[in-house]
């Protein structure tokens, strides 16, 4: 559109679905590597956009080598500033890069994170009024922050961890009077020793699961 007709030039902005991989970065140039980098800054902060019903980050995009630095983080906050109702990040370093604003963004309804070996930081002042979905994978969590999340997620009704570090834990607490799905897997290959109590108190349940 933006190559047809000048008064096109910034309608693909007004799309509703952002998603981006590392296998855009295949083969590209330093120079066209730069050139997306800018491309995705732009589009992500473009002014009068539309509101986002899902923005996706998928395989490792916020590997930096040193050549360039994405602004993941940034990327993140535009897209919670744009009303965002689906963020689904697949990251490496994703604990690093997390902005506290995702814990407190209201208008997110779905919530996936996969992140390999990083340490989720929930906040203290956490509040996600109208999530309904959470799937964490990957994750390794300490403290009292799991029992924070869910409890300050009122209309949770889906939870999965998914191969997710509960090691420094001796109880992992899932309190939800809304929660209406449940899914607990672990591979024994990689947690040789669970010795933890899981706490269940969800008394809508409907659906279980435990791998």
């Amino acid at each position: 559109t933006s190559i047809i007709s000048t008064k096109w030039r910034y309608l693909f902005a007004s799309i509703s679905t952002i998603e981006f991989d590392r296998y855009l970065l295949r083969g590209l140039t330093h120079r066209n590597v730069d050139s997306f980098k800018n491309f995705v800054d732009r589009l992500l902060k473009l002014p009068d956009q539309v509101s986002l019903d899902c923005f996706r980050l998928r395989d490792a995009i916020s590997c930096n080598d040193g050549d360039h630095d994405f602004d993941v983080s940034g990327w993140i906050c535009a897209a919670l500033c744009r009303g965002v109702k689906e963020i689904d990040l697949d990251l490496e370093n994703l604990g690093d890069i997390l902005p506290a604003l995702l814990f407190t963004c209201h208008s997110l309804v779905t919530l996936k994170l996969v992140a390999v070996g990083s340490e989720i930081k929930v906040p203290s002042d956490v509040c996600l009024g109208h999530l309904k979905t959470l799937q964490l994978r990957n994750s390794k969590f300490v403290g009292d922050s799991i029992h924070r999340l869910i409890s300050n997620c009122h209309v949770l009704e889906d939870l999965a961890f998914i191969d997710c570090d509960f090691e420094y834990m001796r109880e992992v607490n899932i309190q939800s009077p809304s929660l209406k799905r449940l899914v607990l897997v672990y591979d024994l290959a990689v947690f040789e020793n669970i010795d933890y109590v899981v706490v269940i108190n969800t008394p809508n349940l409907v659906y279980f699961q435990y791998t």
